[in-house]
């Protein structure tokens, strides 16, 4: 069986949101008074436009001259993809798909800058549809395939784009335990250019969730790339009587020599990866020990292939890992093909699961907080085609 041509598609559906954007997190370009001050939207790339009540998402699909497809979706709504994807084509189409991890490095070879950026979020993209594409030949879920039997993953909450302002965020913390979630993540709205006060609001956050949801319940943080080191070291000190279980992304990922510091100042243990790219990066990390968490996405690192191997590496330090969670069902994958200790989590973006929720089949999240696998062969990523309001090639690269 050969490739024969890859499709990006793009659907649409019947959507009506559940949550509301409220809030938005620090960033990196929060340094910027003009954007500090911005609202939500200011630092976020549009997608496709949207009519009102629906949902609009581009689809990667592998198509084979056996009848197989391989599909994932929702990818990135990006030009520079597409080109990557051109580039990628020629070295796909008449390929054996079951030589999948052969395939991989192919790609993360074929151009001098394909080992990070865009150029991997294009690989990633590949090589999860692939993966699809074998489980659906061979009839079975990827998990299975990878060798998994965990048909049960524990859910983390993350609260991305609710409030901050300490009651409604006390409210919505509440609401998210009451679903079932043992653990949630919240995000901090403020950084170095929001001065003594946004460090005051920051930790009020903080307490007030520490003390609306009880001292023994999983509670992390998350910075988005957006404080310094000396912002931190005077949060942390106030921060730390708070006892969360991570602070994610407190800097820009390539300060290796920041998150050294930090470490060495502070007992709050560390998190960090989703945007590093491939096993090679992140094992600059680990063999520092930098990291309590590494949160390598499948998405972003080099597909589930890849997200593997840093699986494997940080079984190999002792370090968790828990996936970020851009797009669930990889993620879900490769957690379920490794043991408790060294992946205990799937990352749960509650408002924006919500949004690509609409184009499936079945809502992973139970109300027990944990998510389920299904024996569906593939990714078991069914659309629900009674939503689906319409579905067209925008692009397709075959010779």
């Amino acid at each position: 069986m050969k490739i024969t041509g890859i499709n990006i598609v793009r659907k649409t559906c019947r959507f009506e949101p559940k949550y509301q954007n409220e809030a938005r997190s620090v960033g990196p370009l929060d340094i910027w008074e003009e954007y500090a001050l911005a609202g939500p939207g200011k630092n976020s790339r549009s997608g496709p436009e949207e009519a009102p009540g629906t949902q609009t998402g581009n689809f990667i699909e592998i198509t084979t001259d056996g009848g197989f497809t391989g599909q994932y979706g929702i990818i990135e709504s990006r030009a520079e993809l597409l080109t990557i994807m051109d580039g990628l084509a020629v070295h796909l189409i008449g390929r054996d798909p079951m030589d999948n991890r052969m395939i991989w490095d192919i790609l993360s070879r074929f151009d001098r800058h394909s080992r990070s950026g865009l150029m991997m979020m294009a690989v990633s993209a590949v090589d999860i549809a692939l993966w699809d594409l074998k489980g659906k030949m061979l009839g079975l879920p990827v998990y299975k395939i990878l060798g998994g039997g965990r048909k049960r993953i524990r859910a983390y909450i993350s609260a991305l784009g609710f409030s901050v302002e300490k009651e409604a965020a006390k409210k919505r913390a509440l609401a998210i335990k009451a679903m079932g979630a043992k653990a949630q993540k919240w995000f901090f709205r403020y950084g170095p250019a929001d001065g003594a006060e946004g460090i005051r609001r920051n930790l009020d956050l903080a307490f007030a969730l520490r003390e609306t949801l009880g001292d023994d319940y999983e509670l992390m943080f998350d910075c988005w790339m957006g404080w310094t080191v000396s912002y931190a070291l005077k949060v942390f000190p106030e921060l730390e009587k708070v006892h969360p279980v991570w602070v994610e992304e407190v800097l820009r990922p390539q300060m290796a020599d920041g998150y050294r510091h930090l470490k060495a100042e502070t007992g709050i243990p560390l998190a960090a990866g989703e945007h590093f790219y491939t096993r090679m990066e992140v094992n600059a990390y680990l063999k520092d020990h930098l990291f309590a968490v590494m949160q390598s996405d499948p998405v972003w690192c080099g597909g589930i292939t890849e997200a593997l191997r840093i699986a494997d590496l940080c079984e190999l330090y002792g370090t968790v890992l828990i996936p970020h969670g851009h797009a669930l069902l990889p993620a879900m994958q490769v957690v379920a093909s490794m043991p408790p200790d060294t992946c205990p989590y799937c990352e749960y973006l509650l408002s924006f699961m919500d949004r690509k929720n609409a184009f499936f089949k079945i809502n992973r999240l139970g109300s027990d907080g944990y998510l389920t696998l299904n024996d569906e062969p593939g990714l078991g990523e069914g659309i629900d085609e009674a939503r689906l309001l319409s579905s067209e090639v925008i692009h397709s690269f075959a010779f």
